[in-house]
């Protein structure tokens, strides 16, 4: 048997398909949900009966391709999904069917989207990520990224509307007996380590309700995979317990927001190419060049990183939120620092503060690589790291040491994403176009709509 997915080219004998097979039976699997995302980063599923997974792997599972933003024309919008079987994870847990006392468990895998032909979809997000690894790897490269996935934890149907509104207590790494939000925090990193993925460490960060799940560095599309698992199995957990788990960066007025930290690193013939033991600093002019190469294409790649008109509602001052476009070592006010480590020949990193937990991985992931492979390419320097608190300079300070701020809105990033070269060659012609599209559609409809803020003030004039 021969799959489309991951490879290509890869086979997937009847033998490997048979231990899979039998592992289902055993562990009393009835159903395999194959899931996969829409450029948008909205998780979609097709559910089949674990009997279909082998005719699946070889002849795909058809779908309409025009029901789904970005994929297809209706005049051809027969497309098929291949799952990749290197995801495939048995979801935790017995279901109890209604109308019997039997129960059965479900498994998990992502798929791949291609074409009536059979080609891979160049539209598809996690094609395009991998089309750009691949082409990465042919050049030499091996890339790596890790990310720090925040969210809140709401009671269901009470979500506060401005952060006055917030009485409870908890902060940075707080834990109490009764903390309900924790022990359903620990209950998904639970889930997630019995369906494979490495979770590092969990914790409550800095206010009330913003959680964070740290979990294993790899490659960028095995960490985007992973990203996408989380969210579901966040969800999933949250509603069995009557919370709500939520991926908007800034739900809540006046108080704080999550993100999604994004770590990468890039070797090359066995070599971390960001360190350089003979540099002072311990960092190489390629680590400095990709950095220049984030700053040179920042307004194009944010439309990637921080996709919706919420995402800058989170990037203003006196949150903590990296607002100035600077790098710095181990410096936390800036856009991009290095972390520090005790194994810099493994571990040396650099650190991307802006994306937002909205953003699509795998989108957000080529963004930020062709961005700076570019900059090793081109040699860009950025300007000199900021070891002071940027947060404390002033707007003429900040000049003096050319440091500007982030893109303010939406649509200033749409400008950048259009007119970048850069990042819509690593994208491809058909989602920029379709992305550009939808952002703008986006902006207009936020533009006609009357808010809360507007009716508490203009109501009664």
């Amino acid at each position: 048997m021969r799959t489309h997915a991951t490879g290509g080219e890869e086979l997937v004998d009847a033998e490997k398909l048979a231990r899979i097979a039998g592992r289902l039976e055993e562990e009393r699997v009835q159903f395999v949900r194959v899931l996969f995302t829409d450029l948008l980063g909205e998780l979609r599923s097709i559910e089949i009966p674990r009997e279909r997974l082998a005719d699946a792997v070889e002849h795909g599972i058809a779908f309409d391709g025009s029901s789904v933003g970005g994929y297809a024309r209706i005049s051809d919008a027969d497309m098929a999904l291949i799952p990749d079987l290197a995801t495939l994870t048995i979801h935790p847990g017995l279901i109890p069917v209604r109308s019997s006392m039997d129960e059965y468990a479900v498994a998990g895998v992502i798929g791949d989207v291609v074409t009536s032909s059979g080609d891979p979809f160049p539209g598809d997000p996690r094609c395009i990520l991998r089309r750009f690894v691949e082409g990465a790897q042919a050049e030499g490269y091996r890339l790596f990224a890790g990310a720090e996935l925040e969210f809140f934890l709401f009671p269901e149907g009470e979500i506060p509307r401005h952060g006055a509104q917030i009485e409870r207590k908890e902060g940075y790494f707080s834990r109490s007996p009764v903390d309900e939000e924790a022990a359903v925090r620990e209950e998904i990193v639970l889930m997630l380590l019995r369906m494979g993925i490495a979770v590092e460490a969990s914790h409550h960060e800095i206010v009330p309700h913003i959680h964070e799940i740290d979990f294993e560095y790899s490659d960028p599309v095995t960490t985007a995979d992973r990203l996408m698992l989380i969210k579901f199995v966040a969800k999933a957990v949250a509603n069995s317990h009557r919370l709500k788990a939520v991926f908007m960066p800034k739900p809540i007025s006046g108080f704080a927001a999550s993100g999604m930290h994004v770590h990468v690193s890039v070797f090359r013939s066995g070599r971390n190419l960001f360190y350089d033991p003979d540099a002072p600093s311990g960092l190489s002019p390629e680590c400095r060049h990709f950095i220049g190469g984030l700053f040179e294409n920042f307004g194009a790649m944010t439309l990637l990183t921080n996709p919706t008109i919420n995402s800058y509602k989170r990037l203003v001052p006196g949150f903590e939120a990296p607002v100035n476009v600077a790098w710095g070592f181990r410096n936390r006010s800036t856009l991009v620092r290095i972390p520090a480590t005790d194994t810099p020949e493994t571990s040396t990193r650099l650190e991307l503060r802006s994306p937002d937990p909205s953003a699509n991985p795998y989108l957000a992931f080529t963004g930020i690589l062709a961005a700076g492979l570019h900059g090793i390419a081109s040699e860009t320097e950025p300007p000199p790291p900021v070891e002071g608190d940027i947060y404390g300079m002033s707007d003429e300070e900040k000049r003096a040491r050319g440091i500007r701020p982030v893109p303010g809105s939406l649509g200033e990033t749409v400008d950048a994403f259009e007119a970048s070269a850069v990042i819509r060659g690593a994208i491809g012609a058909e989602a920029t176009e379709y992305l550009a599209r939808a952002k703008r559609a986006e902006i207009e409809e936020f533009g006609t709509a009357v808010t809360d803020w507007e009716r508490l003030h203009y109501l009664d004039i």
